[in-house]
């Protein structure tokens, strides 16, 4: 049996009928939690057996109520790798202390790391965040194969 892919507009269609996404979007809800609970690095998916593997494509985050001086980062873990040990996908950090109520859109880097199976996807928060509440991290995985 063989498997072709053809992309076709957004999806990736698959054999006889069957479509698979070309994007998977992860978000991560902070709503009216104490950002000292929140918005401690943790991970946000993990790539199974079944699922290919991605790339980040696009990170963006919006808040009520700002940090003082709060910033987040993407990253890619493989393996056993511990949180805030592995490859950052952004080229720099996302601010937490802009405006509220207005998106904040990452820079991915050049060269994405891949997510195979076992690879995790990661929010990393540095800085003050203890003003931070309802906060909304999106993060869309392109699907690669």
């Amino acid at each position: 049996m063989s498997v072709t892919l053809d992309l076709t507009g957004n999806d990736i269609k698959v054999g006889a009928g069957v479509f698979v996404p070309a994007y998977e979007y992860v978000v991560d809800i902070q709503n009216q939690v104490a950002a000292a609970t929140y918005a401690v690095s943790h991970p946000i998916f993990v790539n199974d057996t079944l699922s290919g593997t991605y790339q980040v494509a696009a990170v963006s985050v919006t808040f009520g109520t700002t940090s003082t001086s709060g910033t987040l980062q993407v990253e890619v873990a493989t393996g056993t790798q511990a949180v805030a040990s592995g490859t950052n996908q952004l080229t720099g950090t996302m601010s937490l202390s802009g405006t509220a109520n207005t998106t904040v859109n990452g820079t991915i880097i050049a060269s994405p790391t891949t997510l195979t199976a076992g690879s995790r996807i990661n929010l990393i928060f540095a800085g003050t965040v203890t003003g931070l509440l309802n906060a909304c991290v999106n993060v869309v995985l392109k699907r690669i194969s």
